[in-house]
């Protein structure tokens, strides 16, 4: 059984601020301990906080994939501060009302660390948002950070655990959102085939090496079966958000967490209309549904249409869920914070948002 927390004081936890430490100002979200456990079965997983930013600082200029802006740090180029072997990504964090808050955009981490100057350079991925960079996005606030990943959070782990505590490496597996992918995940096993070795990750369906990193973009989860004799507890102090969060879903499948330090609220929070969900009497094959996995164990869940309005997440017929409600009626009204679920979505929202908790 997984356990999810958010600690009153840092205690005994490792700290993000640490990993990713580097010579540049740190911002004003409050740090926040968290603690997340997992078990030997498969789980779905989020975060509900993210690693410090290196700086901040207001777009002034966007010319091509170049972005000018003013962090608050100048006495040396910004690119210097990007780590090797880290990704990194911008978000839009204000101003309120600025047409791309919520977005991402990733860094061209190579040509951003040769740059002489402070200017930080996009890529063309996937993970982005809203596309790449345009003059829309001047006077955004951004905050650069780097992302969370499977191999920096579990990396060292694993590897421990293969080489001296006798575990399989096929015991140890993620999935991760993957947008853009047919599948809509990209899903791994572990691989230490010698001491010597670095520890690698195999597609667990191509069984080729993966060289993609394993990120967990905010407002996504991850799937996770951690070894075959104990599970992973692991702690870290990273920083709350208060803005809207983008997260575009795809047809399909759609590994998502809410990226708030708090419960989720389904009808209050999410889950409602606002995101473009729609309630019906009886199940339909064509209604967005989400499912909640723990081991084997599956539960699936779609929006019923209320008598007074509004929309409830009622549980489905485990042996029918495109026809049937499961009786007695039972509701999804809440999911804890940090845990993660699968959405299956009809169709593509490239334009979903995640906003902050509502009062």
């Amino acid at each position: 059984m997984k356990h999810f927390s958010i600690f009153p004081s840092v205690q005994t936890m490792v700290t993000l601020a640490l990993l990713f430490s580097a010579p540049w100002v740190g911002l004003a979200q409050q740090p926040l301990p968290y603690l997340v456990g997992t078990g030997t079965q498969l789980e779905l997983v989020g975060f509900p906080v993210h690693s410090p930013a290196l700086d901040t600082g207001t777009v002034s200029s966007v010319g091509g994939t170049l972005v000018g802006w003013s962090p608050s740090f100048t006495d040396r180029p910004f690119g210097t501060a990007l780590r090797a072997g880290q990704e990194y990504y911008a978000e839009v964090v204000g101003p309120t009302g600025h047409a791309w808050l919520g977005h991402r955009f990733e860094l061209d981490e190579a040509v951003t660390k040769a740059r002489t100057d402070h200017g930080l350079v996009a890529a063309t991925s996937p993970l982005n948002t809203r596309g790449l960079p345009n003059s829309s996005l001047a006077g955004a606030r951004l905050e650069v950070r780097p992302h969370l990943s499977v191999a920096g959070l579990w990396g060292e782990t694993v590897r421990n655990r293969i080489a001296y505590g006798g575990e399989k490496d096929a015991s140890f597996s993620f999935s991760v959102a993957a947008p853009g992918t047919p599948a809509g995940t990209r899903s791994v096993t572990a691989s230490l085939p010698r001491l010597t070795d670095p520890l690698g990750w195999i597609d667990s369906f191509t069984k080729a090496l993966v060289t993609q990193p394993m990120l967990m973009a905010p407002g996504t989860a991850v799937a996770v079966t951690f070894g075959q004799k104990r599970g992973s507890s692991l702690g870290f102090t990273g920083e709350s958000r208060s803005w809207p969060t983008a997260a575009p879903l795809q047809a399909g499948v759609n590994l998502l967490a809410y990226p708030y330090p708090k419960d989720m609220r389904l009808g209050v929070d999410w889950g409602t209309s606002r995101e473009g969900f729609r309630g019906l009497a009886k199940p339909s094959p064509a209604q967005d549904r989400i499912d909640l996995l723990a081991g084997t164990s599956r539960r699936s869940f779609a929006p019923e249409i209320q008598p007074k309005g509004g929309i409830r997440w009622r549980l489905l017929n485990p042996i029918s869920t495109n026809a049937r409600w499961a009786l007695p009626a039972s509701y999804l009204d809440t999911l804890p914070v940090g845990e993660g679920f699968i959405l299956r979505k009809n169709r593509a929202d490239a334009g979903h948002v995640f906003y902050p908790p509502q009062p």
